[in-house]
């Protein structure tokens, strides 16, 4: 593994062991795949030489190497079947981050160090009511004394039976307002043995063979106050942070398969003699192994950007889907074009590829689903780069006529009425005819308040001089129509040709 110049020694130093340790170990794994065992030696081995701590603060037993060393762990152990994400993300997004970011001392001191120990976890999301929609879970959780009791189902946990410690959501609140305001939702640990709490099914999956990964039952489960994370109602803060910390993980899922992948195709196609040569001299082949390195890079790159940001308590909401929804859809589409470089050879059993395809389908979906991903890349990406999207203010350039951007505005109008307002729209639709202003745009305009402005808006709406786009908020958007331009001006102020077009030629 490549180490990146902003880590620390100790996190490249990691990076070698770890590598070493996972090449040393891959037959074993290999022949646990094959008879679809849990590696319970490997499991242990990986516990031994301290890397399920890797994220955890020395005091609680750790190796304190933040969500990098953690991103670094999950890369390489992530290229041995099934283990990576079956047992070590699963355990490192069952609480860890959550435990550390938003848990009291005193949980910190009970739980971590089971952590850095190998204990292995779980996270608890996903229900029949609820997959993408979070904010829409349905198992509950009711205060009872010094003890919560839930109720509910959770599916899709990937851990179920053999983890300890499930990090689970559970709804607090009934009401409609705390639900809008994301505060009915609450965050706790349920442990294993917990009365009631048991496994109601096991799935058959497209990949992560080897590991169970099930529903579980929740009737009546008595879980302590000292096992929730975080204040009641704060558990939709507690999820999200959770859900970052996790897209980074499953990226870095996705970037140690995809280096198994190249390490299987690009030796094989080196050795495939056809038409009197080998197979990675076709041009075709070489294009497609070239964009499965070009990728690698800049998976690599955002994925330990994102772990960088975190380490720095940045949310990196944005950059951690961004790399999650890029690494697994690279890995998916390389996938697809590292078994046809092979041929036959590559949708057999006897090399990585036909596994690495199947777990690359459950990485577009592991950790909300890459089209969630996008709507949070849109969402928020939006909303980081708000000043910089604002809508230049253009204003038509006296001598050309023409619409330029310019930095200075007329003073506000104090005043505003019907015949004022209009005309405003009426300028912005002789610079940008195809387009409504905004309710930002005229209170540049006017010196007024909202209530006064819309009173003058639906005025003119009301006279048909305007239409008006409303949205959640109220009014949002004005463009004048034809009647309200032909009240503000006439026809020929809203004309103009350029100047090699002949007065004869237009009418």
């Amino acid at each position: 593994m490549e180490p990146f110049t902003w880590w620390s020694e100790e996190q490249k130093k990691l990076a070698r062991e770890i590598k070493e340790f996972v090449d040393g170990v891959m037959p074993r794994a290999e022949e646990a795949w094959w008879k679809r065992e849990v590696p319970w030696d490997l499991i242990k081995a990986i516990a031994e030489r301290g890397y399920f701590g890797v994220g955890v603060p020395k005091e609680y037993g750790g190796m304190e190497l933040g969500v990098t060393g953690v991103t670094i762990a999950t890369e390489e152990i992530c290229r041995l079947p099934a283990i990576g994400e079956g047992a070590f993300v699963a355990s490192m997004i069952g609480g860890v981050h959550q435990v550390t970011a938003f848990g009291s001392e005193e949980q910190k001191a009970r739980f971590l160090p089971r952590v850095a120990q190998g204990e292995l976890g779980a996270v608890a999301v996903t229900e029949p009511f609820a997959g993408t929609d979070v904010a829409g879970i349905e198992t509950t959780a009711r205060r009872d004394g010094d003890r919560y009791i839930i109720t509910g189902k959770k599916r899709f946990i990937t851990g179920a039976g053999v983890a300890n410690r499930y990090m689970l959501y559970a709804k607090t609140s009934d009401d409609p307002e705390d639900a809008r305001r994301n505060q009915h939702l609450t965050g706790f640990i349920v442990e294993r043995g917990m009365p009631g709490f048991t496994v109601e099914k096991i799935n058959e999956l497209i990949g992560i063979d080897n590991m169970l990964n099930g529903y579980l039952n929740l009737d009546e489960v008595p879980v302590p106050v000292d096992n929730r994370i975080g204040g009641e109602g704060e558990g939709w803060q507690v999820v999200v942070s959770g859900f970052n910390y996790e897209r980074i993980l499953v990226a870095a899922s996705s970037l140690g398969k995809l280096r198994e992948a190249i390490k299987a195709v690009i030796p094989y196609g080196q050795r495939r003699i056809q038409f009197g040569r080998p197979t990675t001299e076709l041009p075709t082949n070489r294009f497609k192994i070239a964009d499965m390195l070009l990728q690698l890079k800049l998976a690599k790159l955002a994925t330990y950007y994102s772990a960088h940001l975190l380490d720095l308590e940045q949310q990196a909401a944005v950059e951690s889907s961004i790399c999650k929804l890029y690494a697994s859809d690279i890995l998916m589409q390389s996938s697809v074009d590292a078994v046809q470089v092979m041929g036959g050879d590559g949708v057999t059993k006897f090399y990585p590829l036909e596994r690495i395809l199947r777990d690359a389908k459950i990485n577009q979906i592991a950790g909300g689903t890459n089209e969630a991903m996008k709507l949070v890349i849109y969402r928020m990406g939006l909303r980081e780069m708000a000043e910089d999207l604002k809508m230049p203010h253009r204003v038509r350039h006296e001598e050309l006529g023409v619409p330029i951007p310019t930095a200075n505005r007329s003073p506000k109008q104090s005043q505003i009425d019907d015949d004022r307002l209009l005309k405003v729209l009426a300028e912005d639709y002789r610079v940008n005819p195809g387009l409504y202003m905004s309710r930002e745009d005229l209170k540049e305009e006017f010196d007024v308040d909202d209530e006064e402005l819309d009173r003058v808006l639906i005025s003119l709406e009301q006279k048909r001089l305007v239409k008006l786009y409303r949205g959640r908020g109220g009014i949002e958007l004005a463009k004048a129509t034809y009647e309200g331009l032909k009240k503000a001006n006439p026809p020929e102020y809203y004309q103009w040709f350029p100047p090699w077009v002949r007065k004869e030629d237009i009418f």
